[in-house]
């Protein structure tokens, strides 16, 4: 018997002592926890994806071989559940009061939602996506959850009329989501980057798609 059981008995039950589960996190949930920990941090360290192998994950985090590839086939699946463990999509807390606050608000999040090191994490999966597809589909997927909390503040603001109804959501929310993370996370554009980018995306951004006043020219 592990650790983690422990026998009750009781006198209704005459057949002897039952086995019960002790409360805490599953021990399957630990495991898949501490195999994504390990990963991000050997990616973290070594900066590469093609240098991080399945035998030195197992090592580190003290689950078998056998064990991973049971929950992910591939090593691109395992970085992939990794990535996603860092942060969930960002979401916008209520209520909303006008597209700009509503936009500062999440631009802030995605802009401090992430330490140093998942910064340097998700430059590392960019990097290395772009000679590896299958990685590359999954980071893709990453930045298309990232970008649907703005597809709903633009939906939103299109609905009440603040903001034009012909305007291309998908668009507007790349515009804004990508480009705040290309200049704070990715580093893309080091001379753009500053505690005020937010607001400066979002003027430059916000003046092409709102709402003219009925009769304005």
């Amino acid at each position: 018997m592990s650790h983690n059981d422990e026998v009750t008995t009781s006198a209704d039950d005459p057949d002897g002592p039952a086995p019960r589960r002790a409360a805490g996190r599953p021990r399957s949930e630990a495991t898949s926890q501490a195999i994504l920990d390990a990963v991000l941090d050997m990616i973290a360290e070594q900066g590469s994806f093609n240098t991080l192998s399945m035998e030195a994950v197992a090592a580190r985090s003290g689950a078998s071989k056998a064990t991973i590839y049971r929950r992910w086939p591939t090593k691109e699946e395992m970085v992939a559940a990794a990535v996603d463990s860092i942060k969930s999509p960002v979401a916008l807390e209520l209520p909303h009061i006008s597209a700009r606050d509503d936009l500062l608000r999440l631009g802030r999040s995605i802009r401090t939602s992430l330490s140093e090191k998942e910064q340097r994490i998700l430059r590392v999966i960019t990097f290395e996506g772009a000679s590896n597809a299958e990685l590359r589909a999954h980071q893709q997927r990453y930045m298309a959850r990232r970008r649907e909390a703005g597809r709903e503040v633009f939906r939103y603001w299109v609905e009440k009329g603040e903001l034009r109804e012909d305007i291309d959501i998908g668009i507007a929310a790349a515009m804004f989501t990508n480009t705040i993370l290309m200049i704070m996370v990715y580093d893309h554009f080091p001379d753009l980057k500053s505690p005020d980018v937010v607001e400066r995306v979002i003027d430059h951004l916000l003046p092409g798609i709102e709402a003219r006043a009925s009769g304005s020219e």
